[in-house]
């Protein structure tokens, strides 16, 4: 599948050129996020580890990432960025960890 060339953005916007890489991949920014969330929630459990008083935990780690993970795909949704259904699809499973987390309490 050949990507249109960059003289199809219409608008000459920053908004514009980040939303280019959906033209070519769909999931390109649900990639994107998926890579951050699971990053985010082995460093989070790395430093829940290293505290001497604190158990680290797997589920409280990823959803806290859920939770920066949703604000920042929410913010990627209102500069039209990602598109809404890919914004709904990362909603979704991140509530999912978070309400993981919250019933693990």
């Amino acid at each position: 599948m050949a990507c249109p060339g960059l003289e199809t953005i219409a608008e000459n916007s920053i908004s514009a050129l980040l939303a280019y890489p959906n033209l070519c991949d769909f999931y390109f920014y649900a990639k994107l996020m998926a890579a951050f969330f699971i990053i985010l929630t082995f460093i989070l459990f790395q430093r829940d580890k290293q505290d001497p008083f604190a158990k680290g935990d797997m589920i409280s780690s990823a959803g806290v990432a859920a939770i920066a993970t949703i604000f920042l795909s929410g913010i990627g949704t209102l500069l039209t960025i990602i598109p809404s259904t890919i914004f709904i699809e990362i909603m979704v499973a991140g509530f999912i960890f978070i309400i993981l987390w919250m019933l693990k309490r």
